[in-house]
This record gives structure tokens, sequence and C-alpha cells, in this order.
């Protein structure tokens, strides 16, 4: 009940209710208005709320419409006031109606756009969209004093890059400088869309024809290495010369443009659009793979050939959309895999299998779940079932994948977690900061089940697992019998997203704006200024060589990307399953 509250104070939660006011005045007035003769004045009150909304339409909808549909409903409802009869059962027939729909219409865009707050900067310049874009962060964006975000840096350093842009009317620059500032917030829920096909030049970097990626063991290799011309598949018309070189998957790679390897990766920050690294180890295991795309028209790269002597050579650039960054960053975080919602199925004999991508389950139940304090029986029995359905297959010990998982209501995946648990747990509460602190206004809780709490349990997560994902991860691995397991640890977020603003040049900016805070009254998961991660990996999967090849397979990789096979080889996966059948799931 406190998110809608905190609703009814927006802009749009405000001219929802205004609306409504507006409509049950008019249901007083038009009988009135009519013994009096004054039809006109009837039609033009009535007509009123539709003007309203054409308004809006121009200032947002335009943008996202169907956001507004129960917004524009409630506008166009009270022209039924105009429908015939005069009668006084017929006017007040008209006013009961009225009223009841305008209030249905307004009750269902309350409820569906809570933690919805909308700004509309398209119509400025480059400057002045990007000034008004942090002035609106830096009222709304609702940790900055967690993570001590520096507007004023962000301004002095970035205010001259976009006027250069708006200078050279160059639309890949402007984007690349709104990615970048977004990159130091360090939050997957503050993130960059492009609203439709956009100028991102400017921020991929180039294509040397291969990656890189670190192994367990701190050497750093060529994967995903471009194949020669005569070969196939090939992400670059032409090929590369590279097996020529001496350079193929598996190759130690030493130094990149004349810094140790090491040293190269330390300077390099990981900024993508569709990637965010909260937590700094995570983006670390990532670095390889952005250096791979740094440098000019060409580097110079150091490794180890095949005998083991250490060789040199220049490198040409192979294409500037570096589409190589995206393809094995995917790879790495599992993205690729198949996903399917609540998919449950045995892996062998012993192992069952559950993946969960998401915190939804029904969107009226999960809202009536969290107003209810978390409690959410019926999703809690359904969970029990698919867990059922493997145990009469003879599972003996379960994996719950939730790589990938993007959130939704921390209510669902607290209904997941109350079977693995006996004990009622505080899931989480929703609240403000002033002036004194974090303050909480209401609190989520587990209910505990319990049945499958002696089950052995591993959970895998990866750096793509967020918001209600990461709070599963979290409810999960505080279980006793549950395992927290992957190569990356989850992404770190977990407050209210809802915050959206539009900037000029084809540009989603997405904010959380209501806080998510934990017993201790601090902001529940989210990294604080230290990047520090605040869900521990109980086991951290190493990364073999032997995996890192499996895993960054050029050929697999790219004819499963052209739908030529089912599927991708998953040694992560595979290492839980050896892991679980060694360990049952202890900690």
């Amino acid at each position: 009940m406190y998110l809608l509250y905190l609703n009814l104070k927006t802009p749009n939660g405000m001219f929802a209710i205004g609306i409504l006011l507006y409509t049950l005045i008019l249901a007083i007035l038009c009988p009135i208005l009519r013994k009096k003769q004054k039809s006109w004045v009837v039609k033009l009150l009535c007509v009123l709320p539709a003007l309203a909304a054409i308004c809006h339409f121009v200032f947002y909808g335009m943008i996202d419409y169907k956001r507004f549909t129960f917004l524009y409903a409630e506008c166009l409802l009270p022209l039924l006031f105009l429908l015939p009869g005069k009668s006084g059962k017929a006017s007040a027939a008209k006013s009961v109606t009225a009223s009841l729909s305008v209030f249905a219409a307004c009750a269902v865009f309350l409820i569906i756009s809570i933690n919805d707050v909308m700004h509309n900067f398209t119509r400025y310049s480059y400057t002045e969209s990007f000034t008004k874009m942090l002035d609106t962060l830096e009222e709304e964006y609702c940790l900055n004093s967690w993570k001590k975000i520096d507007y004023d840096a962000l301004r002095k350093n970035y205010y001259p890059k976009v006027e250069e842009a708006e200078r050279n009317h160059d639309e890949g620059a402007f984007n690349a400088v709104i990615t970048e500032v977004i990159y130091r917030f360090y939050d997957s829920h503050v993130s960059v869309f492009p609203m439709e096909e956009a100028d991102n030049r400017d921020v991929f970097g180039n294509d040397y024809g291969f990656s890189m990626i670190e192994l367990e063991d701190g050497s750093v290799i060529a994967v995903f290495v471009e194949p020669s011309a005569d070969e196939q598949p090939l992400m670059i018309e032409g090929g590369s010369e590279l097996h020529a070189l001496g350079i193929h998957d598996g190759t130690q790679i030493l130094s990149w443009d004349g810094q140790e390897i090491h040293q190269a990766m330390e300077q390099v920050e990981c900024i993508y659009p569709l990637f965010h690294f909260p937590v700094k180890s995570n983006e670390d295991r990532m670095r390889p793979i952005f250096l791979a795309g740094k440098g000019g028209d060409s580097v110079r790269v150091t490794f180890l050939d095949d005998d083991g002597n250490e060789r040199s050579a220049e490198i040409p650039k192979l294409g500037d959309d570096c589409q190589r960054i995206e393809f094995v960053s995917l790879l790495y975080l599992g993205w690729l895999q198949e996903q399917n919602q609540n998919d449950a199925h045995m892996l062998n004999e012993k192992c069952g299998y559950l993946q969960v991508i998401a915190e939804h389950f029904d969107e009226l139940d999960d809202k009536i779940a969290f107003a209810r304090h978390g409690y959410y029986p019926k999703l809690t029995e359904y969970y029990a079932g698919l867990i059922e359905g493997l145990k009469q297959q003879g599972m003996e010990y379960l994996i719950i994948d939730i790589r990938g998982n993007g959130g939704g209501s921390d209510a669902c995946a607290g209904a997941l977690a109350s079977l693995f648990t006996d004990e009622k747990r505080y899931l989480v509460g929703c609240g403000y900061e002033d002036a004194a602190g974090y303050h909480t206004e209401e609190d989520l809780y587990l209910f505990p089940d319990g049945r499958y709490k002696d089950m052995p349990v591993a959970v895998l997560v990866n750096s793509l697992c967020m918001s209600a994902g990461d709070a599963l991860a979290k409810y999960l691995g505080d279980c006793d019998n549950v395992t927290l397991m992957g190569m990356t640890a989850s992404s770190g977020v977990n407050q209210n997203n809802g915050g959206r603003i539009y900037v000029t040049n084809h540009i989603s900016v997405n904010y959380p704006i209501n806080l998510s805070l934990s017993e201790d009254n601090v902001p529940l998961i989210d990294t604080d200024d230290t990047r520090e991660n605040r869900i521990p990996l109980d086991v951290t999967i190493p990364l073999t060589k032997e995996m890192a090849l499996t895993l960054f397979d050029y050929k697999t990789a790219w004819l499963h990307e052209m739908g030529q096979l089912d599927s991708l080889p998953d040694p992560e996966l595979e290492y839980v399953m050896e892991y679980m059948k060694q360990h049952c799931g202890t900690k």
C-alpha cells in the first residue's frame, strides 16, 4: 500500500485522481445543468477530460501510449454523460455508470503504474536534455547517497562532450556520452535503451578478429577467433589471417598494444548499453572481453606460440561494430542458453533441474501477494508441484538455475524460497530516506513452508541475475541446505525500478525511484560506492582452459546463432552437476 501511496503523488497519479474527482463533480452537475437548459455547458464539461488526454498524449503518450491505456480510457468515459436520456432515472443511471467506470479505470491505472514515473525531454537540445536528465536523477534516483553519486563531477566531465556533440550534430557521440554517464552509476537498474534504431557507433569497440578471457590460473587466452576466408561460418566477411599469424583459440596472450596484459585489463571499463556491473569482481571477469575491442587501426599483440615461444604481431582492425564483444559476453553469461520459465526436468537419474528466469507468476496475484506482506501460498504450491514431479522421477538433489533472471516481485522470490526453510524471515521493506536516514513504511516476510528444507540444492547465478532475481539468490542462499554457485556473482541490485527519462536522440534512461530496505534499514542487496558483492557465492566456479574452449567454441556458437544447432554446451551447469554428485549440496 505504501508504493500505491507514493504513486498517488506522481504527476500521472495526480492526473488520474483529478479526472476521477472531476467525473464525480460532473455526476452532480450534469442533471442540474440540464434542468437549467444548459446542455452546451454539459457537452463542454464532458469533452474537457478527452481534450486533457490529447494534450497528455502529445507530451507523453506518443512515446509509449500503451503505458497510459487505462488513463486515456478514464478520460474518455465522462462522455457517457452525453448518452441520450433526459429522465431522472436515465440521468442517474448515466451518473452511476460513468462514475463507476471512471473509478475502475483510475484504480487499474494506479495499480499497474506503481513505480512508474516518466519525463519527456526529447524536444530539447543535446545540452538541455542532458542537463535535465542529470537534474532529474539527482532529485529522484533513490540511491544517490548510498552510492555517493557526484553530480557536479558528472556535469564537469561530460557537459563539454555533449556541447561538442551538439556543435557537430553527432548523434553517435551523444549516445556514447549518455551510455558512459549511466555506466558511472554502477547500477543495473540505471540503464540505457534506444527507443528506436539509434546510432551507437561511438559506443562499440573495434573488432580485431578474436576475443580474450582470463582463466582461473590467471592466464589470458584468445577465444572466438575468426576463421580464415576459406572456412565457414564467418562473422566478418573475408575472415581473418589470425591462424596464419599463430593465434587460435587457446593461444596465451601476454601483452596488448605494448602493455602487459593484466595492466591493460585493469585500465578497461566495460561500457556497453547491454551490460552493467554493480559488483566490481563481476566487471573484472569481463575486462579481457572488452580489452579485445580497444585500439586503433591496428594493435600489437604479444603471445606464446604452440612451441612456447614468445611472438608479436600487428593485428589490423577488421571492423567498427564489435558484435564479437556482445556475442562473447552473452556466451560467458549464459544468455544464449535456452531459457524457459519454470522449466522442470531431470538432468540424470538423480539430479533435478528447475529454471526460473523471472519473478512473475500472475500480474494480479503478484500484486495481491505484495499487499499481503509477501504471503503467496498459491505460488508456493505451484513450485511444490514442480518439485514433487521431479521427486517422483527419482530426484535426490536439485539445481535451481536463475542465470539471467531479470526480476519482478520479491514476493515471488519468497514464495519459492519458503519451501527450503522452516523459519519466518524478513524479505524486504519499502521506505524512504530523509536527513535522518532510511525509514521503512511497509515490510514483506518469507512465510516458511519448509517441506524441502533437507533436500540438497544448488542455485546457479550470474551477473545477469538481477533485481528480484538478486533477491531470490539471497533468499535461497540464506537457506542451510542451499549452495550458491556461479562463475560470476548475481548483479547486486534490488531497488524498485520505475523512473524513466526520455532524452533527445531516441534514448530512454531507466532508474529506480523507491527504496527496498533490509532488516537493518539500509538498501537491500545493492552495492554501495565500494562495489563489494553483498551476496557472496558459496562456490565460485573456476574457468579452466577446457571449459573456456568449450564455452567459446566459434563454430558451435555461430551455428547455434544461425539456427543450425538446437542447444549450446553448458560447462557451467555440468560443473554444478558434478559438484552436487560429489557433495550432495552441503555447505
